[in-house]
């Protein structure tokens, strides 16, 4: 009787035991489930795009003059500073839209012995280059005035060499900022949301997020001066969020 009841005692024994150890595998084998199933995850971007309009122009407009006598070449490059800002009145542009540049002044034979100077012609010793800068944001009164610059040069006036043309300033990028994540945040998750319903499978929380970098981009690039931003008018604002969501 006694070895049959401590029989009993070891079985009971080993059944709580075998329970406890089946429970635990359950649980292990749930838990190992459940951390796969939330391993899984997918990576999309998402893109939002707006097309937008410059709101300020610079326009820097250069000019020259080559001499031998200073003071009559100075004189001559106020004269046609001068021409250039009632040029720019008429057209419609305020006093306080223009200022004028520095004036530098080169010395073609800066460090010539006075013997080395004897041998060479004066007509060309100074150079002096200065010139306005517009800005205004009257953009399309810029963008029409500059394409007629030829009216300066049929007066007269040398435009330098590296005369580039207006360029175009977008600043309300922090009024659309936050409407524009939004949109990427959105655009993203339905990509996400396409993702798993292929993968047969449902969205999860959002892993990590990153919001990406802004970019303003000319609008229409159809050809090298098109593709400057800075010249265009006309630009398209871009960014991109990554967003990893978990799977489940």
């Amino acid at each position: 009787m006694k070895i049959s009841q401590k029989l009993k005692s070891v079985s009971g024994v080993w059944l709580v035991v075998l329970s406890i150890g089946i429970a635990l595998g359950g649980f292990f084998i749930g838990d190992g489930i459940y951390r796969a199933m939330s391993g899984r995850t997918v990576t999309v971007k998402g893109l939002a795009e707006r097309d937008v309009v410059a709101d300020t122009a610079v326009w820097n407009i250069k000019i020259n003059g080559v001499g031998g006598d200073l003071a009559e070449l100075q004189q001559r490059i106020d004269n046609d500073i001068t021409e250039i800002n009632t040029f720019l009145i008429d057209e419609g542009f305020a006093p306080d839209d223009i200022q004028n540049l520095r004036v530098q002044v080169r010395d073609k034979y800066a460090g010539y012995t006075d013997a080395e100077l004897k041998n060479q012609q004066n007509d060309g010793r100074y150079v002096i280059e200065t010139g306005v800068m517009v800005r205004s944001h009257n953009v399309a009164l810029v963008d029409g005035v500059s394409r007629r610059m030829g009216e300066l040069v049929r007066r007269g006036i040398t435009i330098t060499e590296d005369y580039a043309g207006p360029i175009y300033i977008f600043n309300g990028l922090n009024d659309i900022k936050i409407s524009m994540i939004e949109q990427a945040t959105k655009n993203a998750t339905a990509a996400g949301e396409q993702f798993a319903k292929d993968a047969d499978a449902r969205l999860g929380k959002i892993k990590s997020a990153n919001q990406g970098v802004f970019s303003i981009e000319s609008r229409d690039p159809t050809d090298s001066w098109s593709s400057n931003e800075r010249q265009a008018i006309n630009k398209k604002v871009r960014v991109v969020a990554t967003i990893t969501f978990y799977l489940k």
